[in-house]
């Protein structure tokens, strides 16, 4: 048996329904459905989340002349997972060196067991592993997102309202907390956005996912932890 699933964008996903694990690992767009702009008018994207997904994503949107909003909670988040990149996405997402916090080209991983697992024995001289601190990358790809028109809102999305008929737009609900006052800065503005299409990129426990009912998925949950060291004992790790 097969089971539909709603998704953002007026679209239908069809996925196995299996008894014991859901996963959306396999599913196709099988059904699209929209009517055609009104004259004058360009299609209007909402990206939830500002993470490098949600970033990326906005940024070609934007360049592609598409009207681009992407809404973001905390513009200054200190995101611990997600720190290294490979040599080949610096290239890719045309990156500058300058977002490289730290080259590391060796690293001993050490389990609850103690034992012992040596990254970067196979590393060539020239090459590395990137790391990055969250808050400049992703700072660095929401105001590149931002130069190429699209609309950044400090906010966090509530709800979704989706359209009943292929002439409705689909109407969010957020708070936004870029137009609140002092006194409201925590709790935000609540305004909607009508948009024709709906991205969700805002990570694990995304509620876009839960709106329109994706049902269970994979995911993985990370921690990580900074400690200073004496500068001595950094001279290994450089």
């Amino acid at each position: 048996r097969r089971a539909p699933a709603k998704l953002a964008g007026a679209a239908k996903v069809v996925v196995p329904a299996p008894r014991h694990q859901k996963s959306l690992r396999g599913g196709q767009i099988v059904v699209c459905a929209g009517a055609p702009l009104p004259e004058g008018r360009k299609l209007r994207v909402a990206v939830i989340g500002g993470g490098p997904a949600g970033a990326s994503c906005a940024i070609e949107l934007a360049k592609a002349g598409i009207e681009t909003y992407m809404i973001e909670r905390k513009l200054d988040n200190c995101k611990p997972c997600g720190g290294a990149i490979p040599l080949c996405m610096i290239e890719e997402f045309d990156l500058p060196m300058s977002i490289i916090d730290r080259k590391v080209r060796k690293m001993t991983m050490i389990s609850p067991t103690n034992n012992e697992v040596q990254i970067g024995e196979t590393l060539k001289e020239d090459e590395f592993i990137g790391m990055v601190r969250r808050e400049v990358m992703d700072g660095f790809l929401r105001d590149r997102a931002m130069e190429s028109g699209c609309k950044v809102i400090n906010g966090l999305f509530m709800t979704m309202v989706a359209p009943k008929t292929k002439e409705e737009s689909y109407v969010l609900t957020y708070n936004d907390f870029g137009d609140a006052a002092d006194g409201a800065a925590r709790q935000g503005v609540k305004k909607t956005l009508e948009v024709d299409v709906v991205i969700g990129a805002d990570g694990a426990n995304s509620r876009v996912a839960k709106e329109i009912e994706a049902g269970d998925y994979e995911y993985a949950i990370a921690f990580q932890e900074r400690m200073r060291i004496p500068e001595d004992k950094m001279e290994y790790y450089k």
